[in-house]
Order: structure tokens, then sequence, then C-alpha cells
């Protein structure tokens, strides 16, 4: 008989590190737990702008400068192990901070990074259904990938280069009910541009 335990664990390293991949070329990605055994783990499932479609990448116009550029983002709160049918509000992860680091694509120096404090929750859900399946467990809200005042400043004032393509990786980190620190990143396409107007992320 053939053994397919190998297999099965290098299908399973290939799901795990896929989301990494992702974020490094632009789209959404996953964390991995902070400290200690904590029983969840949170993954970033996307960014869009009407809170539903996901969006590889985002404009932010340089002369709209009064105006931040926003995106929304939808958080998961994922059980450890599967085994598990009754999540409970210890599992619950309130998000406090989350920063944004800005990398250029022609090597310049970029804004940032920007950290914002914030106080959101992504709830634990609970597991129902055959065969069982967490429900009610991602939070979406919006964030500001580059603040207004930094559109003010250099090195995005005076304009450099454009249109000027960059990457944005945002941060998020919280701690569940347990007092255990949780946290998960994502990553997506920016781009500088000028002579139009933000789009308004509706979450």
């Amino acid at each position: 008989m053939i053994d397919s335990r190998p297999r099965s664990r290098a299908r399973a390293l290939a799901l795990l590190f896929l989301p990494l991949a992702l974020a490094g070329c632009g789209t959404s990605g996953s964390s991995q737990s902070g400290t200690g055994g904590s029983f969840t783990f949170l993954t970033v499932d996307l960014f869009s702008l009407s809170g539903a479609t996901p969006v590889s990448s985002v404009n932010s116009f340089l002369d709209d400068n009064a105006t931040s550029t926003v995106v929304c983002v939808t958080l998961r709160n994922n059980l450890k192990n599967p085994g598990v049918t009754a999540p409970t509000t210890l599992d619950n992860v309130i998000i406090r901070t989350y920063t944004v680091s800005i990398t250029r694509l022609d090597g310049g120096p970029p804004p940032g990074p920007f950290t914002f404090n914030t106080a959101f929750l992504v709830p634990a859900g609970v597991i129902s259904g055959t065969p069982p399946a967490a429900t009610g467990n991602t939070a979406r809200v919006a964030i500001i990938l580059v603040p207004a005042q930094a559109k003010n400043e250099p090195p995005l004032r005076p304009f450099p280069k454009l249109p000027l393509n960059a990457t944005a990786e945002v941060i998020f980190k919280g701690e569940n009910a347990r007092g255990e620190t949780l946290e998960a990143r994502g990553a997506i396409t920016l781009t500088f541009l000028v002579e139009a107007k933000d789009t308004a992320a509706a979450c």
C-alpha cells in the first residue's frame, strides 16, 4: 500500500503558504497568531471599495490633498482546532492598532509608516451545519492607507514622477479575551496619480 501522508502534508503546506504568496503580489494575505497557545488565528480575507467585491489595487490622488485614501478590509477569526464546535466569547478578538507600510516600486523614499489606534471586534462566530462551518466570524471596516496630511508633505509633495506604483502592507494587531496577542497582515497595490478624486469606500 502506498503511504499518501507525505503527499497530504505537502498539499497542506502549499495551502498554508499560498496566502503569504498572494500578499506579496498585492492582494490580501493571512497572518500567524501572536504569542501563547491561542485557540484562534486571524486572516485578512480581502480588500474592497464596496465592502464585497475584492480589489487588488487602489488609486491615491495626490491633488485631492484634503482626502485620505481609504479602503475596506475584511478580517476573519479562524479556529485552530477544526474539532471545536462551540467557540466562546473568549475567542473574540479586539483589534487595537493597524500599521500601513508603503514600499515604492521605483525604490524611492516612501511616506510613512502610519500607525492608527482603533478598536473593533472580530467575533469567533458559531459552528453549525453539515459539514460544520463557521459563520458570523468576520469583521469589515474602513482603514486609511494614505492620510490626507501625507499628501501635503515630502516625499509626496512636491509630486514625485507619476504614476507612482507602490505596495501597501497592513498589519493588524489585537488580543483575544484571554489576553493573548494576535496579528494579521495583508497587502494591496497602491498607485499614486493626479487629476481626480479618491474613491470613497462604502464599507
